[in-house]
C-alpha cells in the first residue's frame, strides 16, 4: 500500500479540520431555507386568505346592497310587464343615486319583467332590451337567492362585468330580475388590498384562465391562460411557472364565492445561482473558501517543503554515488529548511571523509594481501626447488616418486597464491586457468624419455571460486593427474587425460579420467581404501560437502569423479 506524502497528509488534515465549519454551514443554511420557505408559504396562504375575504366581503356587500334594492316598492313596482311611467321614474331614480354613491365599483343596475325585458334601468338606453338570453337570467328565475354570473362584457357599457341578480316574486311566482353589475375596476381594487408582503400580488381569474381584474403587474406575472386553465381542470392549486414577465413564480389559486372566479396569488422564485440558492449561498462560499484555502496550503507545501526536501534527497543520491557536489538550493529556503541542509551537507561531508579513509585502508590492505600471497608463492616454490634438489640424491626411484608426488603438492599452493595476487579481487581465482595452468606445471618433466606425452583435455567452465574451494579442487587433479602419469599409454592410439567440469543445477560434477594402463600390477586397485593419493581425494571431496567415486576403466585407465556443491558467488577467503 502506497504511503501518503507529507503534501497530502497535511492537506487532508486541514480539510477535516474545516469539515465543522462546513457541517454548521450546511445545517444553518438548511434552517434558513425551511425558515424562508415557511415565510414563503404562510406569505401566500395568508394573503390567499385576504383576497378570498376581500372577494367575499365585495359580494356580500353587494348582495345585501342589492336585497335592499330590490325591496323597495318602486323596484317592485317597474317588474311587471306594463309598469306605469311613475313607477319607472321612481325605480330609476333610486337606483342612479345607489349606483352613484360606489363610483367606479358597479356599472348599471336594471329590473326585467318575467320575460326578461328591462323595464329600469340606471342607462336609458337599456330599457327595452331583452335579457332573457343571459345566464344570470336563467338562474334567477331557477333560484330564490342571490345569483352570481360569469364575466361578461355588459351590454349596457363598455366595460366588462360580473353581473349579480335576485329573483322578483309575485305570490311566489317569478316576477322579473333585480340585477347590478361589479366592475372589473372593483375587483382590481379588492385585490390591491389584498396583497401582502415578500412581494406577493393578486389577480383574479376565470376558469378559462383569462385575468379579470388586478394590478396589472399582478396580471402580467400570471402564466398563460392555457396553463391556468389546465391546471383548474386538474384541480390543481399550487403551480410553480413563469410569468408572462419571464419571471419564475409559485402560484396559489383559490376560488371566490361559489361562481367560478379564482383569486391568484403570486411570489416570485428567484433564478438567479446566487439568488436561487437563498442561504446555500453561504455554504457556497465557506466551500470556496475551504477550497482556496487548501489549494493555498498545497501550493505551499510544495513550495517551502516538497521541493526542498526533493532537492535534499537528488543531493543525498549523488554523494551516494560518489559525485562530488556542493549544496547550493535554487532559491533561499526557510530558516528550517536550511538547518536541514545544512546538517545534510555536514553528513555528506563526515560521510566523504570516512569513505576516504576506508578507501585508503582498503587499498592497503589489499596491498598487504597481494603482498602476501606474493611471499607465501614464493616461499612454496622455493619449497618445491629444495624438494627437488633433494629428490636428485635420491638413488631409490620409490621415495623419488613420493618427493615428487609432495613438491606437486606444494606447487598447487603456489600456483593458487599467484591466481590470487594477479586478479583484482584477491579472495577469489579464476577456475578454469587455474586447473590449466596446474596441469602445465605438473606436466613438466614427467614425461619419460622417447615415449609420447598424453595430451591434455581440459573443459571447466568460467566462473571464479574462493580459495576454500580452489585449494581442494587443485589437490584432487594433482594427486588424480599425478596417479595418470604413472599409466602406460603405449598401447592407446591416442593417449589423453581429460578433465572436465560441469554444473548440474545446485551442484558441481569433477570428472578426471585416462586411457593409460597402471604399470605396477601389484597396485591396489582404484577402489580399495589403499594408497596416500587415494586417501588424500577422498578427505579433500569430504571438506567440499561433496561424494568421490574412484574407478578402474575397463578398457585401461581411471576415472575420478567428485560431485559437490555449488560453492556461493560471495564464498570467504579462508587461507
Amino acid at each position: 500500500m502506497a504511503r501518503w506524502s507529507l503534501r497530502t497528509k497535511l492537506v487532508t488534515l486541514v480539510a477535516l479540520a474545516l469539515l465543522p465549519v462546513l457541517g454548521l454551514a450546511v445545517w444553518q443554511a438548511q434552517l434558513q431555507e425551511e425558515s424562508a420557505i415557511s415565510q414563503r408559504v404562510a406569505a401566500l396562504g395568508s394573503v390567499s386568505d385576504l383576497a378570498v375575504a376581500r372577494y367575499a366581503g365585495l359580494f356580500e356587500a353587494s348582495q345585501r346592497m342589492l336585497a335592499a334594492a330590490c325591496a323597495d316598492e318602486s323596484v317592485v313596482e317597474s317588474a311587471r310587464t306594463d309598469p306605469s311611467p311613475e313607477a319607472t321614474t321612481r325605480c330609476e331614480s333610486y337606483l342612479s343615486k345607489l349606483v352613484q354613491a360606489y363610483p367606479g365599483q358597479y356599472s348599471t343596475a336594471f329590473v326585467t319583467d318575467d320575460q326578461g325585458t328591462a323595464r329600469c334601468s340606471t342607462a336609458r338606453r337599456a330599457v327595452g332590451m331583452n335579457f332573457s338570453d343571459r345566464d344570470i337570467f336563467q338562474k334567477a328565475k331557477r333560484g330564490g337567492e342571490l345569483v352570481i354570473g360569469d364575466a361578461i362584457a355588459s351590454r349596457i357599457s363598455t366595460r366588462a362585468i360580473i353581473p349579480i341578480a335576485i329573483a322578483i316574486r309575485r305570490d311566489g311566482a317569478f316576477g322579473g330580475m333585480c340585477a347590478l353589475g361589479i366592475t372589473l375596476k372593483a375587483l382590481a381594487q379588492a385585490a390591491a388590498q389584498a396583497e401582502g408582503t415578500a412581494g406577493t400580488a393578486v389577480a383574479v381569474i376565470d376558469r378559462t384562465g383569462t385575468a379579470l381584474g388586478g394590478d396589472p403587474a399582478a396580471m402580467r406575472r400570471l402564466p398563460v391562460a392555457a396553463r391556468l386553465a389546465d391546471a383548474l381542470t386538474r384541480n390543481q392549486m399550487k403551480v410553480f411557472d413563469f410569468g408572462q414577465d419571464g419571471a419564475y413564480y409559485e402560484f396559489w389559486i383559490r376560488p371566490v364565492g361559489a361562481n367560478a372566479l379564482f383569486a391568484v396569488v403570486s411570489a416570485p422564485i428567484s433564478e438567479n445561482p446566487w439568488g436561487f440558492a437563498g442561504a446555500w449561498a453561504g455554504v457556497f462560499g465557506v466551500a470556496l473558501a475551504s477550497a482556496v484555502v487548501l489549494l493555498v496550503i498545497w501550493i505551499g507545501a510544495d513550495r517551502w517543503c516538497v521541493r526542498p526536501l526533493r532537492y535534499i534527497h537528488d543531493f543525498a543520491d549523488k554523494v551516494a554515488r560518489g559525485e562530488s557536489i556542493t549544496l547550493a538550493p535554487p532559491r533561499p529556503w526557510s530558516p528550517e529548511m536550511a538547518s536541514v541542509g545544512a546538517g545534510v551537507t555536514a553528513m555528506a561531508e563526515a560521510i566523504a571523509s570516512r569513505e576516504s579513509a576506508l578507501r585508503a585502508n582498503v587499498e592497503q590492505r589489499d596491498h598487504m594481501l597481494r603482498e602476501i600471497h606474493h611471499r607465501v608463492k614464493n616461499n612454496l616454490q622455493m619449497i618445491s626447488s629444495l624438494l627437488n634438489l633433494q629428490a636428485g640424491e635420491i638413488r631409490s626411484p620409490r621415495i623419488r616418486r613420493f618427493f615428487g608426488d609432495a613438491q606437486n603438492r606444494v606447487l598447487t599452493l603456489s600456483i593458487l597464491h599467484r591466481h590470487l595476487y594477479e586478479r583484482s579481487s584477491w579472495s577469489l581465482v579464476d577456475f578454469q586457468q587455474f586447473i590449466s595452468d596446474l596441469v602445465r606445471q605438473i606436466s613438466v618433466g614427467r614425461t619419460r624419455g622417447g615415449k609420447q606425452a598424453p595430451r591434455y583435455h581440459i573443459r571447466a567452465p568460467i566462473m571464479a571460486v574462493g580459495p576454500d574451494t580452489a585449494i581442494p579442487i587443485g589437490l584432487i587433479v594433482t594427486e588424480a593427474v599425478s596417479i595418470a602419469l604413472t599409466h602406460d599409454f603405449s598401447r592407446a592410439a591416442a593417449p589423453e587425460i581429460r578433465i572436465e567440469t560441469s554444473e548440474r543445477g545446485e551442484e558441481v560434477e569433477l570428472v578426471i579420467e585416462d586411457n593409460g594402463v597402471a604399470r605396477d600390477a601389484g597396485q591396489a586397485e582404484l577402489s580399495g581404501r589403499g594408497g596416500f593419493g587415494l586417501t588424500l581425494i577422498r578427505g579433500l571431496a569430504m571438506q567440499l560437502g561433496g561424494e568421490v567415486t574412484i574407478e578402474q576403466k575397463p578398457d585401461g585407465g581411471s576415472r575420478v569423479v567428485v560431485v559437490f556443491p555449488t560453492p556461493a558467488a560471495d564464498e570467504p577467503a579462508n587461507v
